[in-house]
């Protein structure tokens, strides 16, 4: 299933995929003064040491952060909105109060497969430069100019998929939105949540943050939130590896199954018989003819004819089958008579006939060029109900929230 995240980073640098590919460490202090500069007098109370993806699954009611010098994330539920355009305020108070440069363009992922919503923008220069928020029947929010990455999307070449049981919506978008916000991430940061990951992308997993409960101004903190904090870094530090090494194998088997795929190793050719001739068909052996009743009018049968038995039954003219009428003629042996009269298959009948249609649930929903729909690829096996499926009820979703009532008005 698609994955849930929200995610607001800050990009002081033109190759934050290296830097994050390089190794980094979290700067905890540096951390807590970026999650402080969102909650103001609140005190803010380390709670556990974590990666970024299981920060994604957490308690809402803390707030996570890290900070790597040149980039900078933070995670909290006030960035969970389907109208971004409502934070421009927020992010420049935030980049001021964590001494963050102006030159750092922020950028915002949210995705929630409960309401299969998508969302992402960026803010370059104190300015949005580009909003989406969208469900799969309704765009929320569209403002500036669309990036190239989203190109593909709108043009039709990753179709929304549906449930099974579910009818496609004719209102619905080209694509599922959450595929959309989340291939922005991968664009600007090199990654994206929802599994399995493709051979390009970096691991969530390797990216250290420290989460902070949030407690009223006045509070103190104790002895006992020291001792927690340091338990459930270690409980979630041993999960973190445990986690990283499965998705590490994950990964090399992926890899070495699309390897094989590309080198197949060649096989033995099978053993020829010495009667066989060098176009590999064999030899008919004589079958004696078998016996014809006298009179005018009857064709001789030739002693080499093979038995009629055996030939295919695909010799048969299609055409003669009607729809809907027994097909069990069609197993029995093809008489002569049948064979004669057959209009003779050109090649050109050959090479235009119709290609049969491929099954809705075995059509693929196609990325960028080696990890998304291709052969091979380490999402082309998905299940028709995987990622980045729309599970909504069709008309029923969109008339409900028309009228306003239902658990989607």
């Amino acid at each position: 299933m698609s994955a849930r995240a929200v995610t607001l980073w800050f990009i002081d640098t033109d190759t934050p995929v290296d830097v994050l590919r390089s190794g980094v460490t979290n700067d905890v202090d540096a951390a807590k003064k970026l999650a402080s500069a969102i909650y103001g007098d609140s005190v803010l109370v380390p709670s556990v040491d974590t990666n970024l993806a299981a920060a994604m699954d957490s308690d809402s009611s803390q707030v996570y952060a890290g900070f790597y010098g040149p980039l900078t994330v933070v995670s909290c539920s006030l960035f969970a909105t389907s109208k971004p355009s409502t934070l421009t305020r927020t992010v420049e108070t935030i980049r001021t109060a964590a001494s963050i440069p102006e030159s750092a363009a922020a950028v915002l992922l949210y995705t929630e497969p409960d309401s299969a919503t998508g969302v992402f923008a960026r803010w370059e220069d104190g300015t949005l430069r580009r909003s989406f928020a969208a469900d799969p029947v309704s765009i929320i929010e569209d403002d500036g100019l669309p990036y190239p990455f989203e190109k593909p999307f709108w043009g039709g070449e990753h179709p929304l998929r549906y449930a099974p049981g579910v009818a496609p919506d004719p209102l619905a978008l080209p694509f599922h939105p959450q595929q959309l916000a989340e291939q922005g991430n991968r664009e600007w940061l090199g990654f994206r949540f929802t599994r399995p990951l493709a051979p390009s992308d970096l691991e969530p997993l390797t990216i250290p943050v420290t989460g902070f409960a949030i407690r009223p101004a006045d509070y103190e903190p104790t002895e006992a939130d020291d001792e927690r904090y340091r338990e459930a870094s270690a409980t979630a530090a041993a999960a973190t590896a445990a986690a990283t090494a499965a998705a590490a194998s994950a990964r090399e088997q992926v890899l070495q199954a699309e390897a094989a795929a590309q080198h197949p190793v060649d096989a033995p050719p099978a053993p020829v018989p010495g009667n066989t001739p060098a176009v590999g068909i064999p030899v008919a052996e004589p079958v004696a003819a078998p016996p014809m009743a006298d009179g005018p009018g009857e064709p001789e049968v030739d002693a080499d004819v093979v038995d009629a038995g055996i030939v295919d039954t695909e010799v048969v003219d299609a055409e003669a089958v009607e729809t809907g009428a027994d097909r069990s003629e069609e197993s029995r042996p093809v008489v002569e008579s049948e064979l004669r009269d057959a209009p003779a298959a050109s090649v050109e009948d050959a090479v235009t006939a119709p290609v049969p249609t491929v099954n809705a649930g075995e059509a693929a929903n196609f990325d960028e060029p080696g990890s998304y729909g291709e052969p091979g690829s380490v999402e082309a096996e998905l299940p028709t109900n995987g990622e980045y499926v729309d599970e909504s009820a069709g008309w029923t979703r969109r008339v409900a929230r028309y009228f306003g009532f239902g658990a989607d008005k």
